[in-house]
């Protein structure tokens, strides 16, 4: 089985992130890039898929130099080769993005690719059906989880979809596949995994080696803003002006959080069980 998966680099959202309002993009100081979540899970399940029937898995970036650093770490948790694309004069959104991932893609064999269902810096989501439409390859999204036939020709495959919904897909293959995050649990790598990684040859295809001009990649999506989200406002607990002073400085001085009052109930089964009713017809929660 051979198979291709497309990873991104993006920024570590745990780390502050500052907006350049001026040019619409992300301030690039103090950031840290990380592989995309759900490309990882990808690669976790490329791994999974080879170490059952056999293959070669390929990790495929788009993005500047600074991108080799996820390939690295595909290749620690276990891919076989990487191939890193990037030049200077691309227009890249994520129409461009997907096309030229694509003709990457069909200078390689390949039998599956997968991708992460989105990217954690946009959230679109675009790129892998956009990928699957230039290949005129069947696409199944949102996948959480991926059955093989005995002769790997089809595969059966799990998808997510509205309120927890799920819907069972039988796909022919050559296909390309989007996955949940939570399709499994990737695994970490071995620090001598992470030493041959570094020391790798990861190629870098241009747009001579891609025989693309960069003219003819025109993007379709232009930012016309970025902005932080608006901080939400804090709740002011006001007390109610109807108690004394006193209780209303108490309950300013507990920041509104009042004592729970709670009743033990003691004594033989019969008057605690009339008790308990006599508190719930009290409550309005039962009615004679």
């Amino acid at each position: 089985m051979r198979i291709i998966v497309c990873v991104k680099q993006v920024p570590d959202t745990t780390v502050s992130i500052e907006i350049d309002t001026k040019t619409n993009s992300v301030k690039e100081e103090g950031l840290i890039y990380v592989l995309n979540p759900h490309d990882k899970c990808a690669l976790e399940e490329a791994i999974r898929i080879r170490e059952r029937v056999g293959g070669e898995i390929t990790a495929i970036t788009l993005g500047p130099p600074r991108s080799k650093k996820a390939l690295r770490s595909c290749l620690a948790m276990g891919a076989d080769k990487a191939i890193h694309i990037y030049d200077s004069s691309f227009e890249l959104d994520a129409y461009t993005t997907s096309l030229v991932l694509a003709k990457a893609i069909s200078t390689l064999p390949y039998d599956l690719i997968l991708c992460g269902k989105q990217a954690m810096d946009d959230n679109a989501g675009l790129v892998g059906g956009g990928i699957a439409e230039t290949l005129g390859l069947p696409e199944v999204s949102g996948v959480t989880r991926i059955e093989l036939s005995s002769d790997t020709r089809t595969m059966v495959v799990h998808r997510k979809i509205e309120r927890g919904d799920r819907e069972v897909v039988e796909c022919p293959i050559p296909a390309l596949l989007t996955v949940e995050s939570g399709i499994n649990e990737p695994r970490y790598p071995s620090l001598p995994d992470h030493m041959t990684a570094l020391k790798a040859e990861i190629p870098t295809l241009d747009h001579t080696s891609l025989n693309i001009h960069p003219g003819t990649l025109t993007p379709m999506m232009h930012v016309e803003g970025i902005s932080p989200p608006r901080p939400r406002p804090k709740k002011l607990f006001v007390p109610d002006s109807t108690l004394s002073p006193a209780e209303r400085m108490k309950l300013m001085l507990s920041g509104g959080v009042t004592e729970k009052k709670s009743e033990l109930l003691t004594g033989p089964s019969g008057q605690v069980a009339s008790k308990i009713i006599q508190y719930l017809i009290r409550e309005k929660i039962l009615s004679m």
